[in-house]
């Protein structure tokens, strides 16, 4: 059975992203998306490390999933990553949820000047990607995939925020009806 809520939880994030998200988030999928502030900033500190000025994704992951209610999108402003990569844009967890993370997002993070719509459409690529898994894709090898993998802010760039034909049947099998046509 498919969850009827998306609950999304940004924390430190600007209203008017937040807002864009959410109104992407409904186009895309059949679910009422809720965001609600209830996770706090000291929660996300409790996973970063001073020396690499980064937050552990995958043991917040770990915290966060054991709490808060599936189907859950966490974005933080903040750069993260998981143990044998440098950074992640985001992670997740079939059945739960994922977190986004948006310091390498944004154009500042590469010496350009701030672009609402470009950190925008990436932001809408990444959580959609991380909801792909959060419902049980993997990542996919068609090159404009919102599920392939992106190594690089050129990668996220490169890619569309729509399921490739077969990311969209195989996520039509697991949930018959989530996807907006």
């Amino acid at each position: 059975m498919r969850p009827l809520l998306l609950h999304v939880k940004p924390v430190n994030v600007e209203e008017w992203l937040v807002h864009r998200l959410s109104e992407s988030l409904s186009e895309v999928f059949s679910l009422k998306v809720v965001v609600s502030r209830d996770l706090s900033l000291s929660r996300v500190l409790e996973f970063y490390d001073e020396e690499r000025e980064q937050v552990r994704a995958d043991l917040l992951l770990d915290a966060l999933s054991s709490r808060a209610p599936p189907l859950c999108l966490v974005l933080i402003d903040a750069d993260a990553y998981v143990a044998g990569l440098n950074f992640v844009f985001g992670v997740a967890r079939a059945g739960w949820g994922g977190l986004v993370f948006l310091t390498r997002l944004r154009q500042e993070f590469y010496g350009l000047p701030p672009n609402e719509e470009i950190l925008a459409a990436r932001v809408v690529k990444e959580a959609i990607h991380e909801l792909g898994h959060a419902l049980g894709l993997g990542h996919c090898r068609t090159p404009r995939c919102v599920m392939r993998f992106s190594n690089s802010i050129l990668d996220v760039d490169s890619k569309t925020p729509y399921f490739c034909p077969r990311c969209r049947r195989e996520l039509e099998l697991l949930h018959p009806g989530l996807l907006k046509f």
